[in-house]
């Protein structure tokens, strides 16, 4: 056995020797790559600061921008707004001094539409077409309370819907490119 050990030591010991070289060159082999993949790391840890740096910026002058539209738009509200209480008012007065005073109508007479009937007797003759044309004076006459009273309501709310469209138009006409 002494005499197998003293064959196989120098092998033993050259296998253990480029066993160790192997592990050298191993052992430097990782170590340029991991220098290579800190470098390419650092790059882009700084081309991400970068990067954050100009989103800050560019966040910073949207939300500035953002501000500035929606101060904008609250100046408008407030100025609609406005301008909507003062149509409500001037509706809401208008509708009392209707309220207060009767409705005057004007009535104009109009000629009868219908034609001969055939009720008649035989020897009658029809009336003619302008039947009623010759009294074409206009009267003037107080509309009823109850009719007045809807007129109002009425007359309220077409004034209400129109400040309404007139309001909405401006808005969308000055809006609209």
């Amino acid at each position: 056995m002494k005499r197998f050990l003293d064959f196989v030591a120098p092998w033993l010991l050259s296998l253990a020797l480029l066993l160790c070289l192997v592990l050298g060159f191993g052992m430097q082999h990782f170590k340029t790559k991991a220098q290579i993949v800190a470098i390419a790391l650092k790059q882009l840890q700084d081309s991400v600061a970068t990067q954050n740096h100009a989103a800050e910026a560019e966040l910073e002058r949207l939300t500035a921008e953002r501000n500035a539209a929606q101060a904008r738009l609250d100046q408008q509200y407030q100025q609609q707004e406005k301008t909507d209480a003062q149509a409500v008012q001037e509706i809401a007065r208008l509708t009392g001094e209707l309220e207060q005073r009767p409705v005057r109508v004007r009535i104009v007479s109009q000629p009868a539409a219908c034609g001969a009937g055939r009720g008649g007797t035989a020897g009658h003759t029809a009336a003619a077409d302008d039947a009623g044309a010759a009294d074409a004076a206009e009267a003037y006459g107080l509309l009823p309370e109850s009719n007045s009273r809807r007129l109002g309501a009425v007359i309220a709310e077409a004034e209400t819907i129109n400040a309404a469209y007139a309001s909405c138009r401006a808005t969308l006409i000055n809006n609209n490119p």
